[in-house]
This record gives structure tokens, sequence and C-alpha cells, in this order.
């Protein structure tokens, strides 16, 4: 018939793992980093209506920050900090996104989509710092789901 229909199975996958984490969704939110599962990310967040900024290390206009531009009042003053980059995926487990972790504390949610290995650099000092932390595993999951549901359709 001449129509293409095409599925993004981040997005329902990043949603749903996304909401066992938050009642309240009208919050600050920063992605980090622009690659391909940052713009699901970033319609997920848009649709559930947190304010969002977007940090990628070679920032193109005024829509993102650079990873030098996070001041300590925009770490204190954002819930949600999610991992779009491969930074800290096996087997360079020793990287990580080049954030002031010193400012996080109890009141921030770190979610990482990497999924390996389990506890990235990333999560870990968000656990230091007493934030809440995700790792990609469930949305990993709830993708695959999604996934074997649209092509048994």
């Amino acid at each position: 018939n001449g129509k293409l229909i095409g599925y993004n199975t981040d997005v329902y996958g990043f949603e749903q793992s996304l909401k066992t984490l938050f009642k309240n969704t009208n919050q600050k939110a920063l992605i980090l980093g622009w690659g391909g599962a940052s713009k699901a990310v970033k319609f997920v967040l848009t649709k559930l209506g947190f304010d969002i900024t977007i940090v990628s290390r070679n920032p193109t206009n005024n829509e993102f920050l650079s990873y030098k531009q996070l001041t300590k009042t925009l770490i204190e003053q954002t819930k949600l900090i999610v991992n779009c980059t491969p930074l800290g995926t096996f087997p360079n487990v020793d990287n990580c996104p080049d954030i002031p972790y010193q400012y996080l504390n109890k009141n921030h949610v770190l979610f990482d989509l990497i999924y390996n290995p389990p506890v990235t650099k990333f999560l870990q000092y968000g656990n230091d710092c007493g934030a809440k932390i995700k790792n990609g595993a469930d949305m990993l999951k709830l993708q695959a789901e999604k996934s074997w549901e649209i092509w048994n359709a």
C-alpha cells in the first residue's frame, strides 16, 4: 500500500522504566549526550513535562550546554540526570561523564542507559552522594518485550 510504519522502542522502554522513579515530573532534567538514544529520552521527558537541558561535548547551538558550563546552581536545581553517552560501557568501565558530582545529593536521580556494567562510575558517584540510581537494564528488557510484541502482532 506504499506506507511505511516505524516504531521506536527506546521511547517505550525509557518511559516505562522512568515511571517507577517519579510521581511529579514537573522538574528539571539534564540529558548527557546527543546521540540516537538521547532523542528518545528528550521526547519522553518533554512529554512528561520535564524542563530539559541537553549537555554535549561539542555544543552546536544555544540549545546545548558544554560539560564545562555545568554549575553548582544548575546541578542543585536539577532532579534527574540521564546519561545517554557510551561513557562507562564495558570494557571502558573507568570512563564517565565529566559532571560536577560533588553537588549531587539525596534529591537527585541518576539514570544511566548503560546496563553493562550494572553500576557504572556515573551511577557509583551518584550513589556515593546519596542519589537514587537506575541503570538501563529495565529499559532494555522493556524495549525487547515491546519489539517482540510488535514483530509478533
